[in-house]
């Protein structure tokens, strides 16, 4: 392999990362330390310094691809959706000189999420960019003379650029009003006066994508059948006319989509055949095409897709005659990349509203697509109409339905990879918006029947633990803070990982609420940490976590107890002392006869005493204790002392 292949190849693996991180990033936006996010970034890196060590990085975007050094890359599916990314957004040229931290990629990757308007407003990528201080990326027009080191100089260079019009502008010369006859002649006179145009303006080089966005924008706003008919023809003509083929491409994915259903709504041409025409191109990949042909095999699968395709309104009593052999699993998926968010919303709505049998089968619908789902961006789009499906049932209070839907993500995410498992936990959290939490914590007060708080977070797992953390730690309302921690203690049994885990944060009130918990949720495998809090520094945490140790353990903590009487802090030693005597048992009792006979604090051993007096057993041992016979041997003031305490207990039983 060449060196100038070796070098593409390398070009071309960024710009798949810089792909998988821009997905990452739109899945998480603003939230630079989700682990997809973090661990894209770092791919990133790696690819610009491999990149770089050959010299600067310069491409040029087409709306499908990039050229790299006057040569086109190979397509690729991951590429071309990068590139249409940044041409959609008047974005030709992309400089990468330095390998760029997680500030530059977040600022440069929110640049590519806007939408193109508000871009356009904000004065650019280019200006945006730079008035963010980012300088190791670079988002641009070509411009007419070339970056000092560049791979390749633009070409085309115009000596007199002409200004692009605007779309009233442009329809005003394009003479709309005066076209006539039958819709397709129209259509066919108006392409022809946009060629001559097109030709005559001289836009400089690397604006052409202004004037074609701006025809774009004329087009849409053309009466609905002139429109259709302009559609028609630029669909026909895709393969041989470079105009049509890039007026095409300046619209999404779903405004084509839009547009060959709604050329077929007058019977006049086949949606699935134009989708056929424009794949077979290479202009777009239109999942739409898959689905269709897949549906005749779908019939003679096993009930589960089909059921999940029903569910999300797709017709399966409609035959087509060229009937096409493949698996409706890849059909569901190719529907659910072809829509946007609108369609998809569909299957997210109609899951509570139906029977159980239809629920189950469009739940495995979704994990079955969710399993063969590859691109990010898609996956995300889907798992949020999932999150906001959630909130509906949690709002429902309906436990079972918050079960369901998030068992069927479960499912299909575990064990993908470690990525694509840190999903379920975003979008979960996604659904546990506060403002859905605490709605949902504000109907405790209702008395209609309806399942409890707990009931409704419980399925969340470790992740609503982590949630209602969040929010107690934050919360200001002393009510509301009640209503958290009495949902905790219910949900937060066997799910103490978030709660152990809240013992390291640096506020001491979190500390203290998580003790508090651990203490009324958890059992004997929480006594170590719980005896690690009662020698924190703050007095607050130390005192909880002392009481929670009897709450969590009961005499299994007497250990423990034992050790904080004797070594712990000052403060924590009387109530460790105390404690103790709050537990009937044999081993509390032992252990403070013994913090009685050989504690060097008097006070102490004063109060071991005291303990022992208040329970049957602990008077057994303080009788002991109090005859000078018995070895070892306590000093005379403290058997003269237990031997009070029991004419006081004998007193109070007579």
């Amino acid at each position: 392999m060449s060196g100038g292949e070796d070098r593409a190849r390398e070009v071309a693996g960024l710009l798949r990362q810089l792909w998988l991180g821009l997905a990452a990033y739109r899945l998480f936006p603003g939230s630079s330390d989700r682990p997809g996010f973090v661990a894209a970034v770092e791919r990133i890196g790696d690819s610009v310094r491999l990149a770089l060590a050959s010299g600067p990085i310069d491409v040029e975007v087409r709306g499908d691809g990039f050229v790299f050094a006057g040569t086109p890359l190979p397509p690729n599916e991951t590429t071309e959706r990068l590139a249409r990314a940044c041409f959609e957004r008047r974005v030709e040229r992309v400089e990468i000189a330095a390998v760029p931290d997680v500030r530059d990629l977040e600022r440069a990757f929110a640049m590519l999420s806007m939408p193109p308007e508000e871009l356009r407003e904000g004065g650019g990528a280019e200006a945006m960019l730079a008035s963010a201080g980012v300088r190791s990326i670079m988002l641009s027009a070509l411009g007419p003379s070339a970056v000092e080191g560049a791979d390749h100089v633009a070409e085309d260079v115009v000596a007199n650029p002409a200004r692009v019009p605007d779309a009233h502008l442009l329809a005003s010369q394009l003479r709309i009003d005066d076209l006539a006859g039958a819709p397709e002649t129209r259509a066919e006179a108006l392409f022809e006066r946009l060629r001559g145009l097109v030709s005559d303006l001289s836009i400089e080089a690397g604006r052409e994508i202004d004037l074609h966005a701006t025809v774009h924008d004329v087009v849409t706003e053309l009466p609905p059948e002139l429109r259709r008919s302009l559609v028609e023809l630029l669909v026909d003509r895709v393969r041989d006319d470079p105009l049509a083929e890039r007026l095409i491409g300046t619209m999404s994915n779903a405004e084509l989509t839009r547009a060959l259903v709604d050329l077929g709504r007058d019977g006049r041409r086949d949606p699935v055949e134009l989708a056929n025409h424009l794949a077979a191109a290479g202009v777009r990949h239109l999942d739409l095409v898959d689905l269709t042909e897949a549906l005749e095999a779908g019939r003679e699968e096993a009930g589960t897709i089909l059921a999940g395709l029903e569910e999300v309104g797709v017709d399966l009593t409609k035959s087509r005659a060229d009937g096409f052999g493949g698996s409706v699993t890849d059909a569901l998926a190719g529907y659910l990349t072809a829509t946007e968010r609108d369609d998809v919303r569909t299957m997210q709505a109609t899951l509570p509203r139906t029977d159980e049998q239809r629920k189950a089968s469009a739940l495995l619908a979704l994990r079955d697509y969710l399993m063969l789902e590859g691109d990010d961006e898609r996956l995300g789009e889907v798992l949020s109409l999932w999150a906001e499906g959630l909130q509906e049932a949690m709002a429902m209070r309906d436990p079972v339905r918050v079960r369901e839907l998030l068992d069927s993500v479960r499912e299909a995410l575990g064990g993908a990879g470690e990525e694509r498992e840190s999903l379920y936990g975003s979008y979960a959290r996604q659904a546990l918006a506060p403002e859905a939490v605490l709605a949902l914590v504000a109907t405790v007060r209702l008395d209609d029947g309806g399942a409890t708080v707990p009931e409704v977070l419980e399925p969340f797992g470790d992740v609503g633990v982590e949630v209602l953390l969040d929010l107690l730690a934050e919360e200001a309302d002393r009510e509301r803070r009640a209503h958290l921690l009495a949902a905790l203690r219910q949900v937060a049994r066997g799910h103490l990982r978030p709660v152990v885990a809240r013992l390291q944060d640096p506020r001491w009130y979190v500390v203290r609420n998580a003790a508090n918990l651990l203490g009324n949720a958890g059992g004997e495998e929480v006594l170590d940490q719980l005896a690690g809090a009662a020698r924190h520094p703050s007095a607050q945490v130390r005192k909880e976590a002392v009481k929670a140790l009897v709450v969590a353990g009961g005499a299994k903590a007497v250990l423990h107890l034992h050790a904080l009487a004797g070594e712990g802090p000052q403060d924590v030693r009387p109530t460790a002392v105390s404690v103790l005597g709050a537990i009937f048992a044999p081993e509390a009792a032992a252990a403070l006869g013994d913090i009685a006979l050989s504690n060097p604090d008097r006070g102490l051993r004063r109060q071991a005493l005291d303990e022992l007096a208040e329970g049957t057993e602990g008077r057994e041992l303080l009788r002991a204790l109090s005859d000078a016979k018995t070895r070892p041997k306590l000093p005379w003031k403290l058997r003269r002392h237990a031997r009070r305490l029991l004419r006081e207990a004998s007193g109070a039983a007579a």
